[in-house]
């Protein structure tokens, strides 16, 4: 799809059609997931490149196609615009678009009749309550692992009435919830033959009044900002003529469309308010429904380059910890970046007694000397980079990195050779690699290793439930970014390399993923070199005891998202 056209969303439509038809025929089963996989990554790349030909689908109702179909295109949609307008990136928009597509997998029949509301035989309703998991035995029939998939569709029906529930319902995954409002909406909004159906603005309107969460808000505000004020494909009134709401061409005027004749249409350029409606309704015009989406009127959406983005990264790379800095090489590296200076400010607080903020930047490097002022930057351009990720579980990952970061201060509080700064510098990075590269795989979880007989210390991965990751990959990501730094590799043998070749920085790391296992899973059981090594390393930062150690814990104020 290099240059989409009338005939990718057409085609989008027809292999959604098909995908909802393969539970009738076993045969076909195995190649269910590679084909939702490919719709998924087809509906990211048209909307990403074509959005007001994507949106006007949920004006239009394709009368060929049925019900369900034009129901789950509109939840693809939704979701699609609900991920861009949060900035989630295309990981992330894939996985919950395949997660729509396979919410209705096994029952089109069902819906269709529940649409027309018909009265289900009591196998069909059998149906309709196993249906997600009738989803899921199809998609592993492809031998995939399909955990993610499948635990975002068991918790969906209790995530829909907690969205619209009151009193309050705890719900905590971001993913499962902008599913939930994705279904919510398109089932609120798909046309149906007794007109009950409303248009989107009031269906988002009715969720957000009623819901109690605050996230589904903030989801649902994004998303009314990146729609705008007017639908493409609305009716419009506009000097006495019914025309189609199309978009805005390159000079910011409203594109209006006339195609009362069936081989001739009129194009307009207006600056007016307009009043719209858009409601879905039936349609066979395929210039409607496809090609005039294509139109070279229509201004495509600028694709921003992460320019701050590159910018932190260009910076993390060119601050060296082990390199010797003047005032004026600093301030030549930071002088274009008032937000980092301005966080260095509030960074530099507890070098001094009084615990006062930097006046500027050469008062925040006198204060902590050349010496630990590079990694002291560093971390703030992490501490940056992280918070720049967007993420349905963005407050949760920031919560447990900072969690790490406050048993990291407290383990090395004793030992006066050690600069904090220096170890938790690799930390970030990592995090930073997660939610780069694992973005679909990060949970609430805290694994831990359940039958003790590794002789190699769980990776850092696991405190944020990722399992799966390239480990070739994430060596090179660190040792690129922070290669000069010496913990750098320490935390990459602590979990490379076997329990009697580590050395005394890399049993550092070993001890303090051991804490905070401790920490968020207090039922983990550890081996005896575990128990071993985390004494030996307490000792040898000049604490007492582990017990002692642990006592201080409550002064940290750790928190859970969950």
């Amino acid at each position: 799809m290099d240059s989409p056209c009338a005939h990718d969303l057409a085609s989008l439509f027809e292999k959604t059609h098909q995908a909802l038809r393969f539970y009738h025929n076993k045969s076909q089963w195995p190649q269910i997931y590679p084909l939702l996989s490919q719709l998924a990554e087809q509906y990211y790349k048209l909307y990403s490149s074509h959005p007001n030909a994507m949106q006007a689908q949920l004006t239009l109702y394709l009368d060929t196609h049925g019900y369900t179909t034009n129901l789950v295109v509109n939840q693809c949609v939704i979701i699609s615009a609900l991920c861009r307008s949060l900035n989630y990136d295309s990981k992330i928009t894939q996985l919950l678009i395949c997660v729509c597509l396979t919410n209705y997998l096994c029952v089109q029949t069902q819906t269709n009749k529940l649409a027309l509301r018909q009265p289900l035989n009591l196998q069909e309703k059998k149906q309709w309550q196993s249906r997600h998991q009738l989803a899921v035995k199809l998609l592993q029939s492809a031998n995939v692992p399909t955990e993610h998939i499948a635990g975002i569709l068991s918790r969906l029906n209790k995530y829909k009435q907690a969205l619209l529930s009151t009193p309050k319902i705890m719900i905590y995954d971001g993913r499962t919830t902008l599913v939930a409002l994705a279904n919510i909406i398109a089932m609120n909004i798909t046309y149906r033959t007794q007109d009950d159906h409303i248009n989107i603005y009031k269906a988002v309107a009715d969720i957000y009044i009623r819901t109690p969460n605050l996230f589904a808000q903030q989801a649902l505000k994004a998303l009314i900002a990146h729609l705008g004020p007017y639908l493409p494909g609305s009716l419009v009134h506009y000097h006495d003529q019914q025309l189609t709401y199309i978009g805005e061409d390159s000079r910011q005027r409203h594109l209006l469309i006339a195609l009362n004749e069936q081989h001739k249409s009129k194009w307009y350029s207006v600056k007016a308010q307009l009043a719209s409606n858009s409601k879905q309704r039936p349609s066979q015009d395929k210039r409607l429904l496809f090609s005039v989406w294509f139109n070279e009127h229509l201004a495509l959406p600028v694709e921003a380059l992460n320019a701050e983005k590159q910018q932190l990264l260009m910076l993390i790379s060119q601050v060296k910890v082990q390199q010797e800095y003047s005032y004026s090489a600093l301030a030549r590296l930071l002088n274009h970046h008032p937000t980092t200076v301005e966080l260095l400010r509030e960074a530099v607080k507890p070098y001094n007694k009084e615990h006062l903020a930097g006046k500027d930047l050469r008062h925040c490097l006198s204060m902590v000397g050349l010496y630990n002022a590079p990694a002291i930057i560093q971390q703030v351009l992490f501490d940056q980079l992280v918070s720049h990720h967007a993420h349905p579980l963005m407050q949760h990952i920031q919560f447990r990195l900072q969690a790490i970061i406050r048993l990291l201060d407290l383990l090395i509080s004793h030992d006066e050779h050690n600069q904090f700064e220096h170890l938790a510098l690799p930390i970030y990075g990592y995090v930073n690699y997660l939610i780069e590269y694992c973005s679909t795989t990060i949970s609430r979880k805290t694994l831990y290793e359940k039958q003790l007989k590794s002789d190699v210390s769980m990776p850092f991965a696991w405190l944020f439930g990722v399992t799966t990751y390239d480990s070739d990959q994430l060596t090179d990501y660190l040792l690129e970014l922070l290669g000069d730094n010496p913990w750098t590799q320490a935390l990459l043998d602590a979990e490379q390399q076997q329990k009697q070749h580590l050395s005394a920085e890399a049993q550092l790391w070993v001890a303090i993923k051991l804490i905070v296992t401790h920490v968020f899973q207090p039922d983990a059981k550890q081996s005896s070199w575990q128990t071993d090594t985390l004494e030996r390393v307490l000792k040898r930062l000049n604490w007492q005891s582990s017990e002692q150690f642990y006592n201080e814990l409550p002064s940290l104020g750790l928190s859970n998202s969950v």
